[in-house]
């Protein structure tokens, strides 16, 4: 029987360890990872072809930063529920967030708060 609670997400950072943990961790927690992107200009492709319930997103990549696909994908669906994840503890970054209403989960961060941010 399939649990409707099962969130569908993707995962982008420019650190293939950090999105292979990631995505076992929330695997390990029936949270279905259903893309993995390594750029911003990856996360706008995999939103579109997959249409997740909530991206992940590191902030600080190559090739189209996270600030560049979130406003992306806001643009394709203001309603996409996107957390931002990053080390970057900046009041700036943090301003920058909270104009585009895209909570901020801090590295390192504790596992649970990723879960908890994705299920609400």
């Amino acid at each position: 029987m399939l649990n409707v609670m099962n969130k569908s997400v993707i995962v982008i950072d420019d650190d293939e360890d950090t999105v292979r943990l990631f995505s076992e961790f929330l695997e390990e927690h029936d949270i279905n990872v259903i893309g993995n992107g390594f750029d911003g200009v990856s996360a706008v492709k995999l939103f579109k072809e997959l249409n997740p319930d909530v991206v992940l997103i590191d902030l600080n990549m190559p090739n189209g930063s996270g600030f560049y696909a979130i406003k992306k994908i806001q643009d394709l669906d203001p309603k996409a529920k996107i957390l931002a994840i990053t080390a970057d503890t900046s009041s700036e970054t943090q301003e920058k967030l909270d104009k585009l209403t895209v909570p901020l989960i801090q590295k390192p961060f504790k596992m649970e708060q990723v879960i908890l941010a994705i299920n609400q």
